[in-house]
């Protein structure tokens, strides 16, 4: 069993070995934190989309979009018939007649005024710009905030797998010292096996964390839109700058730059547009239309040829029936011609339209405007309420927080030196190899308290930024 033991123990070391082997390999590229949120803002797929949305509405800012420039159409038509006639109206075409027509018709309309309708369309295009901007912001705002807090956690991980590292090489060691001590007959067989224990157990831990740390790196891959094979150095360290925040200074700069609060009143500006957009149809609206419209037609049917064609003469009739004085006609046989001819014309017409009666239906059009106004006011009040609790609760967690990382850094330098003053007493016979795995557990477990609060504290100060609207500003 014990030979079987040594065979795990020994696989287990290659495995680890080759896992630190590896580990430079994958970081070839170094990252630092800016450098993570520039390349998240150039890449990111929600940023992308949000530049596009940004882009649609600047290009529907437009005064022809408001309807202030006039609507020119140009309208033509062809008709084309064959008819064939026996007409019983003399001066109707007999036989087969081709027809075929073009009409064109030149149409431009002005809207002289219409209620300022179309001065509060402009203005609610351009609130509409500046909404998209707005959204934009939280956007960046949301994503370089998940960058920071993903590129922290990656170095939490590192942080921890390196403590780990240590904590392995530390029960190696000891687990080297030990098997040495059994071989010059100063332990025994228990002793090398609860070390060994040990060792293993470490080494599962470094496996472990390894996999996180792995894990962390592609989910900062993912905020970035980078390749998930991708695997960077990160350069920035996890280290805490205790920085002390006051609320009064928080709160103004969030009243000032918080971006949900920014939208929030646009949405109000939007609002007290939409009851003025209502009012504009309480007055006339003038129109001007002119333009011009012409026609190029032709025919083809059968009519007396111009020149000659003389078929026949006949008599049909006498001069006071003298048959002497005959009267005689011509007549001609008829041929197929193509006439043409066209038609051209100017008109310029004023419409007045105004709405004396519809139902009430623009008073209570107004009206829902009015109340929407109000809601929106309300929804900014409980925006502001919620805003200030969220900074105070944030503002105490900080200020929490901050303690609680001068607190796990005492425990982790007192952890630190009393396992290096335990390790010699080991070594010197005074203290049990179970006492000395008691105190380096403490130390792993203060090293990892230390970055983890440290993580906390960070994860709180960028809360704060961000209710601030400082992650867009500075990111």
């Amino acid at each position: 069993m014990f030979t079987s033991t040594k065979k795990f123990l020994f696989l287990a070391c290659r495995v680890i070995g080759l896992a630190l082997a590896c580990l430079p390999v994958w970081g070839q590229q170094p990252l630092s934190l800016d450098d993570a949120v520039r390349l998240g803002l150039k890449n990111n797929f929600d940023i992308l989309i949000e530049k596009l949305n940004v882009e649609n509405a600047n290009k529907n800012n437009t005064w022809g979009q408001a309807g202030a420039l006039p609507l020119v159409n140009l309208n033509l038509a062809n008709n084309n018939s064959i008819v064939q006639r026996k007409p019983a109206n003399p001066f109707a075409v007999a036989g087969r007649n081709i027809s075929d027509n073009l009409n064109g018709q030149l149409d431009i309309q002005f809207t002289l005024f219409d209620g300022f309708g179309v001065r509060m369309n402009k203005q609610r295009l351009a609130q509409l710009e500046q909404l998209s901007y707005g959204n934009a912001s939280f956007v960046i705002e949301s994503t370089v905030q998940s960058i920071i807090l993903g590129y922290y956690q990656a170095c939490f991980d590192r942080e921890s797998l390196q403590i780990l590292r240590t904590n392995l090489s530390f029960s190696k060691e000891r687990y080297e010292f030990v098997k040495l001590r059994k071989s010059l007959g100063s332990a025994i067989t228990f002793d090398v096996l609860q070390e060994q224990n040990n060792y293993l157990t470490d080494s599962a831990n470094v496996l472990q964390q390894e996999i996180r740390y792995k894990n962390s790196l592609r989910s900062l891959n993912l905020l970035l839109s980078d390749s998930i094979e991708r695997v960077y150095a990160l350069t920035s360290p996890l280290e805490f700058v205790d920085e002390l925040l006051f609320y009064d200074d928080l709160k103004a700069r969030m009243t000032r730059s918080n971006t949900n609060l920014r939208n929030q009143f646009i949405n109000q500006e939007l609002l007290r547009t939409a009851i003025l957009q209502q009012k504009s149809n309480l007055y006339p609206s003038l129109l001007l239309n002119i333009g011009g419209t012409g026609s190029l037609d032709r025919l083809n049917a059968q009519f007396r040829p111009t020149q000659g064609g003389t078929v026949e003469k006949a008599t049909v009739g006498f001069v006071n029936d003298d048959p002497a004085f005959p009267v005689i006609q011509s007549r001609f046989a008829p041929e197929y011609q193509t006439q043409t001819g066209n038609s051209y014309g100017a008109f310029a017409n004023l419409t007045l339209r105004w709405t004396i009666f519809n139902g009430g239906q623009v008073k209570r059009a107004i009206d829902q405007a009015r109340i929407q106004e109000k809601i929106g006011q309300l929804n900014i009040e409980q925006l502001n309420l919620s805003l200030d609790f969220d900074l105070i609760s944030n503002l105490d967690l900080y200020n929490l927080r901050r303690q609680l990382v001068v607190i796990a850094d005492t425990k982790q330098k007192a952890a630190e030196l009393n396992l290096e003053l335990a390790n010699e007493r080991y070594k010197n016979g005074a203290l049990s190899a179970i006492d000395l795995r008691i105190v380096q557990e403490n130390y792993r477990t203060a090293a990892l308290e230390k970055y983890l609060a440290i993580y906390s504290a960070l994860l709180a100060k960028t809360n704060l930024v961000r209710l601030t609207g400082g992650l867009v500003q500075a990111p």
